[in-house]
């Protein structure tokens, strides 16, 4: 080819392989080069690459199997300690039943006495295995205050109020009690022994005493006080109040005088003061208007008609709230009241020296209504009057004994209402008048 033709012919080519660069042809590849020949002598041989370990998965929270090992025993299985027991007390108890009146209907009223022995004393009981000499005489004497003897049928103030309770004798077996105890203490869990009762003794006062009679409610009670009495009218007081204590009334009109009877020293009275005339002076039964007045406030807050009263010629600090008071002197002055319950009454009484005390119940049917009494109203009040002074030829001479103490004149009165279902259905109104009083001295003359 002419060299013009080779020249052309060169472009051409350049031109296509450029054109053929700008597309995306693999190149080709690279010819292979013989490696080298090794050279002569020990040549040094390379370690063939390590191939990394296959991974196997794990599953996901598998637990792993534990290896098994060699069989041994099974050891004993722990035992808990026992819980340790709280000492307890032992309680030594008697229980029996009373029977009673409440509100006319018959009922068994509960009754219980109880010997505690202290859990201390129950561990050195039990340790020692037995009743205790100590013990043996404790229970001996607990049991013998048991109400063993009997008591008649009366009325007790309750808790819910007035009942008739008839104390039957007890019957207690001491041997066969001794042994519950002894038992109990051998038993480590045991907390109570009980007292064997085997029986009651009935007294001659039952209940049939009053529910046969319609006496089954409380109609009221009146109370004076007498601080500062002498030892002879104490004496007085307690003879006359006597005759209020467990006694029962059945007629139609009560009479102080005749419900006492005579005032002399063979009932058990002795000489004290007495009001007489304008003075006061010595007479035997000196201090009965305290029970009278006493009786009085009791009848008269119980709602009888009044049919004969009489207060005191003065102002008497004994008998305070004045208003309330009865005086009385055989035979002429007597304290009278209508029995209007259409049936008995039933009186108990009670008195304490050390608060001076003096109480007289009355019981009896019961009422279609209440009874208030007001508190005494002072209406109008006069002046004592001056000293007076009493010759006495008993006293050595110049020597002065106060046998009276001042007291203002006054008219008093009292309102006593009665209710039914709340509403007032009548009342009445009592009326006191007492006399000035002045300070009364014996001066003695005896030489």
């Amino acid at each position: 080819m002419a060299p013009f033709s080779r020249t052309v012919a060169l472009a051409v080519s350049l031109l296509v392989g450029g054109a053929l660069a700008q597309q995306e042809v693999p190149a080709p590849p690279p010819a292979s080069v013989p490696a080298p020949e090794p050279a002569p002598g020990p040549q040094p041989t390379d370690p063939a690459p390590a191939e990394p370990a296959p991974v196997e998965p794990v599953p996901a929270e598998q637990t792993p199997t534990p290896t098994p090992s060699p069989t041994l025993p099974a050891p004993p299985p722990v035992q808990p300690a026992p819980p340790r027991r709280i000492p307890t007390p032992l309680l030594i108890t008697a229980q029996w039943k009373l029977p009673a009146l409440v509100n006319g209907k018959k009922t068994l009223l509960p009754f219980t006495r109880t010997l505690t022995l202290s859990p201390d004393r129950v561990t050195l009981l039990r340790n020692k295995g037995g009743v205790s000499t100590t013990l043996d005489a404790e229970l001996t004497r607990f049991l013998a205050e048991l109400p063993t003897g009997v008591q008649d049928a009366r009325f007790e103030e309750l808790g819910t109020g007035w009942a008739v309770v008839q104390h039957n004798g007890l019957k207690v077996d001491l041997a066969q009690t001794r042994a519950n105890v002894l038992a109990a203490l051998k038993n480590p869990l045991a907390v109570k022994a009980g007292v064997v009762i085997t029986g009651q003794i009935t007294p001659k006062r039952t209940l049939d005493f009053f529910a046969s009679r319609g006496i089954t409610s409380f109609l009221a009670t009146g109370e004076t006080n007498y601080y500062g009495s002498s030892a002879a009218r104490m004496t007085n007081i307690h003879t006359g109040t006597h005759n209020f204590q467990d006694r029962l009334f059945e007629g139609k009109v009560f009479s102080f005088n005749q419900f006492i009877g005579p005032i002399s020293t063979r009932s058990g009275y002795v000489t004290g003061l007495v009001i007489s005339g304008d003075r006061t002076a010595n007479g035997v039964g000196g201090g009965i208007c305290q029970v009278s007045t006493t009786a009085f406030r009791a009848l008269y807050g119980a709602g009888l008609p009044i049919v004969e009263r009489r207060n005191h010629s003065y102002q008497v600090f004994y008998y305070d709230p004045q208003g309330l008071d009865a005086t009385i002197y055989q035979p002429s002055q007597d304290l009278k009241f209508t029995n209007d319950t259409g049936g008995a009454l039933w009186f108990q009484a009670d008195w304490d020296d050390t608060e001076a005390r003096l109480r007289i119940s009355v019981f009896g049917k019961a009422r279609p209504f209440t009874v208030e009494v007001g508190t005494p109203k002072v209406l109008s009040t006069t002046p004592s009057p001056a000293d007076r002074l009493i010759r006495d030829a008993s006293l050595p001479a110049g020597q002065r004994k106060q046998v009276d103490w001042a007291a203002k004149g006054a008219v008093t009165e009292v309102t006593r209402r009665f209710l039914q279902e709340g509403q007032v259905i009548k009342q009445d109104t009592l009326k006191s008048v007492y006399r000035p009083w002045p300070n009364i001295f014996l001066v003695g003359t005896k030489r």
